[in-house]
């Protein structure tokens, strides 16, 4: 159930203008790792969820799916969800052979209107950072099951500088986006007042020793 309003039709107008310049040049691809920061390769990754084989996996603005590919070839069942209708078509173009369902919906709807609960919920530089966390993270804790996980990553402030309020296209443009920000102390007070248990909260440095993001390790109580 797509839900408008003016901040998320800003964000869904970015990210599509942004998949849109990609998709030509998407084709079917090779996962690779399951990316939590902007530079590949770098900071932590798909350790911090476990061991995903059988596990149910919902990723809230899933993007080109990389990173669902990712756990899928570990043995997740997953599911992505992306407002931006471009944005699911180039994961379909990239992971279509490996079978996972790319949804076109807002996270919000999606989470109301499918009750079936789920093991893990992923944000990285998704939902969480671009919606109202405290009208989010109640949706996603009602949506885990016991003993769930959610892992979430966002920007940080000062690696965004001037960049907070736009993302650079593809072809050098500017588009307006709308982020949540936050320092990890307001991170972890947020997701704990939401009825998680927040057991790691990590300042993940860039390459060059600056601060990049902020990843989030949230747990449901069994």
């Amino acid at each position: 159930m797509i839900l408008v309003d003016r901040e998320t039709e800003i964000n869904r107008a970015a990210w599509e203008a942004q998949a849109r310049l990609a998709l030509p040049h998407d084709e079917p691809q090779r996962p690779g790792r399951f990316e939590l920061t902007q530079y590949p390769g770098h900071g932590p990754g798909a350790e911090l969820l476990g061991d995903v084989c059988g596990r149910d996996v919902l990723e809230l603005g899933c993007g080109n799916g990389d990173n669902l590919a990712a756990l899928a070839v570990l043995g997740a069942r997953c599911t992505g969800v992306d407002l931006a209708v471009a944005q699911v078509n180039r994961a379909k173009a990239r992971w279509g052979w490996l079978g996972i369902p790319f949804v076109h919906d807002d996270a919000r709807g999606y989470l109301r209107y499918h009750a079936d609960q789920v093991d893990v919920v992923v944000s990285i530089f998704g939902v969480v950072g671009l919606c109202d966390p405290a009208a989010v993270l109640p949706l996603v804790r009602h949506k885990l099951r016991p003993g769930g996980v959610l892992l979430f990553s966002v920007p940080e402030e000062s690696w965004l500088a001037g960049r907070r309020d736009h993302i650079r296209l593809g072809d050098g443009t500017c588009a307006p986006v709308r982020r949540q920000t936050g320092s990890p102390g307001q991170w972890t007070d947020m997701v704990v007042s939401c009825g998680f248990d927040a057991t790691l909260v990590i300042p993940v440095p860039a390459p060059d020793g600056t601060r990049c993001c902020t990843v989030v390790r949230a747990e449901v109580a069994q």
